[in-house]
């Protein structure tokens, strides 16, 4: 099946999907007035409760010094915090505070109702078949994040 997809097409639904995803998040900074990476950062902490600074630069594959300055901006915010760790007093936790778990559900509601209501427009097949590719879309393109290999 795959070989009858020609290349360009391939090339052009990645492209959409790509602009489709760029679009929605770029609306979100602009209705939320934070970046994916601060979003990504709140998303995880929320699964997580709390993560060091060289786990949340990892996870989100960047230098710990862009995810210190991450954490700095969302912390004057008042939507993260920075903790000692209670089992290793060298080390400091960032943890989701309450205005950040606010944050969160605010963007997940405006996600939520904004795709429920397009998602009236499909037929039952074609639900299905959207359902099933965003639930393989990680491993589809090899990107599944270490935070969402349990969920």
């Amino acid at each position: 099946m795959i070989d009858k997809i020609p290349r360009n097409e391939l090339d052009r639904l990645l492209f959409n999907v790509m602009a489709a995803i760029y679009h929605f998040e770029q609306h979100k900074v602009a209705l939320f007035d934070l970046n994916f990476e601060a979003f990504y950062l709140l998303f995880f902490l929320r699964r997580r409760s709390s993560a060091s600074m060289g786990e949340i630069a990892a996870e989100l594959n960047i230098h710990i010094s862009t995810a210190s300055r991450v954490v700095d901006r969302l912390e004057k915010r008042n939507l993260v915090s920075r903790k000692k760790n209670p089992n290793d007093r060298r080390t400091t936790l960032v943890c989701l505070e309450p205005e950040g778990e606010n944050m969160v559900n605010l963007s997940q509601n405006h996600s939520y109702e904004l795709i429920k209501a397009n998602l009236k427009q499909f037929n039952p097949d074609d639900l299905a078949a959207f359902v099933k590719t965003a639930s393989a879309m990680g491993e589809l393109l090899k990107t599944t994040p270490r935070s969402t290999k349990d969920i």
